[in-house]
C-alpha cells in the first residue's frame, strides 16, 4: 500500500475534477475493487489478510471506506476485495479518488488486466458495468450487493427526490400556515370573548357598587327619618308630660280650694244649727 500514499497530490486532484461520462454505468451503492491482495496456500486453501487492515490503510489515505469485503471461494481467499463507499455523492467522490490514486501509480484496472507481470503491488478501481456483468466472484458479489446506475440517472433521481421533498415541505408549510391561521382566529375569538366578559364583569361590578350605594343611601335616609321621628315624638311626649303635670297641679290646687270651701261650708252650717 506504500505506493498509494501519494493519492492526494495535485495530478490526482486535477484528475478527479474531470467530467465523468453521464451515461457511464457504475455499481451503486458505490463500490471499489482491490486486486492482487497477497495470499498464501496453507493446508490446501489460500489465506490472506482480512478486510480490517485494508480498510484502515484506505481510510488513512482519505478515501473514507465504509467496509472492505475480501472475496472467498472454494479455494479460499481469491486475492480480490470489494470496498464499499457512502451512498451519496461524497461516496462517489471518494471512489473516484480511490481509482485515480491507483491509476496515477499505473496500478489501475487496465494496468491489472494488460500487465505481463503484475508483481506484488495492489491494484484498484471503481466498479462499473463490465465488473458487474463479469462471470467471476467479483461479478457475483456486485450483483448481490448493488445495481447499475448512471450519473445522469442518479442526478435525475436526486432531482425527483428534491422535487418531492420540496412539494412535501410546501404542503407541510401550507398545512401549518392554515393551522396557524386557525389558531390565530381562535385566539382572536377568545380574546374578543375575554374582552366581552371583562367588559360585562366591569359593568356588573359597577352596577353592584351602584346598587350597594343606593341601598346604603336609602338606609341612611331611613335611619335619619326614624331618628327625626323619634326626636319629634320624644319632644311631643315631653310637652304632653309637662302639660299633664301643669294640669295636675292646677287640679290639685282646685281640689285644695274646693276642700277649703267645703270646710267653710261645713263650719257655717254648724254655726247656723246652733
Amino acid at each position: 500500500m506504500e505506493g498509494c500514499e501519494n493519492g492526494n497530490n495535485d495530478p490526482l486532484s486535477n484528475s478527479i475534477s474531470e467530467v465523468t461520462e453521464q451515461s457511464e454505468l457504475f455499481v451503486w451503492p458505490w463500490m471499489g475493487i482491490v486486486a492482487n491482495i497477497p495470499v498464501e496456500e496453507k493446508g490446501g486453501r489460500y489465506v490472506g489478510e482480512g478486510g480490517s487492515k485494508l480498510r484502515h490503510d484506505l481510510a488513512a489515505q482519505g478515501f473514507e471506506p465504509l467496509r472492505v469485503h475480501p472475496l472467498w471461494n472454494y479455494k479460499g481467499h481469491s486475492g480480490f476485495a470489494v470496498v464499499e463507499f457512502d451512498r451519496d455523492w461524497s461516496g462517489f467522490t471518494n471512489g473516484m479518488k480511490f481509482e485515480k490514486s491507483f491509476e496515477a501509480n499505473h496500478r489501475g484496472k487496465e494496468d491489472f488486466y494488460t500487465a505481463k507481470q503484475i508483481g506484488d503491488e495492489l491494484y484498484g478501481w471503481i466498479a462499473r458495468d463490465d465488473d458487474f456483468h463479469s462471470e467471476s466472484i467479483i461479478g457475483e458479489h456486485l450483483r448481490r450487493s448493488g445495481d447499475l446506475k448512471t450519473i445522469s440517472g442518479l442526478e435525475a433521481e436526486d432531482e425527483r427526490k428534491t422535487t418531492r421533498l420540496v412539494a412535501n415541505l410546501s404542503n407541510v408549510i401550507e398545512v401549518k400556515n392554515m393551522r396557524l391561521k386557525e389558531i390565530e382566529c381562535k385566539y382572536n375569538e377568545t380574546s374578543i370573548s375575554v374582552s366581552n366578559l371583562m367588559a360585562q364583569k366591569d359593568l356588573m361590578h359597577r352596577a353592584y357598587n351602584e346598587e350597594i350605594r343606593k341601598i346604603q343611601q336609602n338606609a341612611r335616609s331611613q335611619l335619619e327619618k326614624i331618628l327625626k321621628e323619634h326626636e319629634k315624638i320624644t319632644m311631643e311626649l315631653e310637652s304632653q308630660s309637662k302639660e299633664l303635670e301643669k294640669r295636675e297641679k292646677e287640679l290639685q290646687k282646685r281640689e285644695a280650694q274646693n276642700e277649703n270651701k267645703r270646710k267653710l261650708f261645713t263650719e257655717k252650717k254648724m254655726v247656723l244649727r246652733f
